[in-house]
Formats: C-alpha cells, sequence, structure tokens
C-alpha cells in the first residue's frame, strides 16, 4: 500500500514518527525526565520538540483547509469541473493535432488513424466514467475535507492518490506506449546487429558474430524497414502521454 498511495506512506510516516517519540518510548522518556546531561538526552528532547512543533503545525494547516473547503464546498466543485473539462479538451487537442502533421512530420497515416481513434476512445471512455462518478464528489470532497483534522499532510496525501486515480487513463496510455516502444527499441537493435553480422550470446553477455541464411537476412530487411517507418508514428504518441504523465506526477 505504500509504494501504490501516498496515503499510506504518509500514514506509515506518522506511526514511525509516533513510534519514535518518547510518550511511547519509555527508556527515551526516562532520559528526558533525567534531564539534558548529556549529549543523547538532549538530542532526544531536540528532535521530540521539533516533531511536536511539525505535528502541531501540521494539525493547524489541516484544520484551516478543512473549514476553507466546508465553506467554500461549491467553489470547489466547479473548479474540479472546469479542471476536469480543461484536461480533457487539452489531451483530445493535442492527440488530433497529432493525427494530422504535426510540426510538418509525416506519420504513417492507417496506424496514426488507429492510435489516434484508440486514445479518443479511452478519453471518451473517461468522461462516462467521470459523469458517472459525478453524483459522489460531495461525499469525496466531505471525506477529503474531515481527513484535514488529522493534519494538512494526510489531506494532501488523500487528494494525491484521488489525482492518480483520475489521471490514470494517461497513466494506462502512458505505460502501454512505453512498453510497446521498449519493445520495438529492442527488435530494432537486434535487427541491426543482423545486418553487421553479429548476434547477441545471452549465456555469455557479449556479442559474437554469425552468419546469417539469405533467408534470414531478407526477411530482417522487411521487418527493418517496416519497423522504422512505423516508429516515428509510435515514438510521438509515446512521447505525448510521457509529457502528460510527468506533468501530473510533478503535481
Amino acid at each position: 500500500l505504500k509504494s501504490a498511495s501516498a496515503f499510506g506512506r504518509q500514514v506509515r510516516r506518522r506511526l514511525n514518527q509516533m513510534a519514535s517519540s518518547p510518550i511511547f518510548s519509555p527508556s527515551a522518556w526516562a532520559e528526558l525526565q533525567r534531564g539534558t546531561a548529556n549529549v543523547h538526552t538532549r538530542a532526544v528532547a531536540v528532535k521530540f520538540n521539533t516533531s511536536v512543533c511539525m505535528v502541531g503545525l501540521d494539525l493547524l494547516l489541516g484544520l484551516w483547509c478543512c473549514s476553507y473547503t466546508l465553506k467554500h464546498s461549491r467553489e470547489v466543485l466547479h473548479a474540479v469541473d472546469s479542471l476536469s473539462l480543461m484536461h480533457t479538451r487539452m489531451v483530445l487537442q493535442a492527440v488530433r493535432w497529432i493525427m494530422g502533421v504535426p510540426a510538418g512530420l509525416k506519420l504513417n497515416d492507417s496506424l496514426d488513424y488507429c492510435l489516434g481513434n484508440l486514445c479518443i476512445l479511452g478519453l471518451q471512455c473517461f468522461q462516462v466514467a467521470y459523469m458517472l462518478c459525478r453524483p459522489m464528489f460531495p461525499f469525496i470532497l466531505l471525506s477529503v475535507s474531515v481527513s484535514g483534522v488529522f493534519g494538512a499532510t494526510i489531506m494532501a496525501a488523500i487528494v494525491s492518490d484521488l489525482l492518480s486515480l483520475a489521471t490514470i487513463h494517461l497513466y494506462t496510455f502512458y505505460a502501454l506506449g512505453a512498453r510497446w516502444h521498449g519493445l520495438q527499441t529492442r527488435v530494432l537493435s537486434s535487427l541491426w546487429r543482423l545486418f553487421r553480422g553479429k548476434k547477441r550470446n545471452v549465456l555469455r553477455g557479449r556479442i559474437d558474430a554469425c552468419d546469417y541464411s539469405l533467408d534470414q537476412l531478407l526477411l530482417g530487411t522487411m521487418l527493418f524497414t517496416l519497423l522504422v517507418f512505423l516508429f516515428p508514428t509510435t515514438f510521438v504518441y509515446y512521447l505525448l502521454f510521457f509529457l502528460l504523465y510527468s506533468a501530473v506526477s510533478v503535481l
């Protein structure tokens, strides 16, 4: 859970802070009660005071965020709808731009049409799912607002998880594009070694010389030519969703 969810990581961090706190550690609490005579006890006291200040500030900021979102719930929901609509329009415009002649780059028409329509279909499915989940947004906003009672970091972690869930279609496009791009790159690399009369020795982890037959060379030439001419089309779609997913990851 902690590897896939920001909320899980934040809860784990908060539990670790509680476990290392002198209040829950009898030995550390005893050191604090003895005073600040030695360096270790002083370090424990400083760490404890810092943790208390940080948690207190986090709770105060979380309470303010909770109060603000509850008072301006309509504005927040309207902003979410506006951002979702703007996001869908921007992605659709980018896909339609690629389906034309992006920056004067000539792409394969058939593959470009197929990939572009698949992306548009995925975005339309996202719009349908968004409209089905729209009646639940007030309850979700209420839950997120109440989570601010436990601190602003908990609230921010939940918002981050919701953002990841709302952009899962971008991650799906990016993951599929990355898999295909990696596979295409590896196949082109293998076919390039075929032209040079080389092959990869998997057992010894090196490149060895190899004699290929005429049929193998002809088949390799056809496959290499086909993949080279299709490579710009697949790379443009991979680059688009890589940039979009990177922008979401930064947020």
